[in-house]
């Protein structure tokens, strides 16, 4: 008897299941900018397959997510998206809030959150001063 090996069930990919970062994903897609789409993808979205991205990234796009904070109580939101954002970034742990906040690296993709995924462009400086200072308190 010869059995056919490339018949029967197939495997689907892992992109096609439908998980919470698949979830998450869809939601931010549905309002975030068309044109920063593929910034999404290679600076936060593909690194769904890293397993130790995958904690902080989930909790970063569950946030992200929730777009009726931004507009609620944007300092609150701010300050909790840094966190996640350097909990991201950071998944060793290796920099206290204070730390984070003086990287400029992780500032500039603070920043670069609220374009790529709110299409915010100009953040008042002292706004963004006023959310890191508050979280090394």
């Amino acid at each position: 008897m010869i059995l056919d090996i490339f018949s029967g069930r197939r495997r689907s990919r892992g992109g096609d299941r439908k998980d919470a970062t698949y979830e998450a994903i869809q939601i931010i897609e549905k309002f975030a900018p068309k044109e920063y789409s593929s910034e999404r993808e290679v600076h936060y979205y593909n690194y769904k397959m890293l397993g130790p991205y995958l904690r902080p990234l989930l909790a970063l796009l569950d946030l992200l997510s929730q777009r009726q904070r931004l507009q609620d109580d944007r300092p609150v939101f701010a300050r909790e998206l840094f966190l996640r954002l350097k909990d991201f970034y950071d998944p060793r742990n290796r920099l206290s809030p204070a730390e984070a906040t003086s990287d400029g690296g992780l500032v500039k993709r603070f920043r670069e959150l609220f374009l790529f995924f709110y299409n915010i462009k100009d953040l008042p400086a002292e706004d963004m001063e006023e959310w890191l200072e508050d979280i090394t308190r």
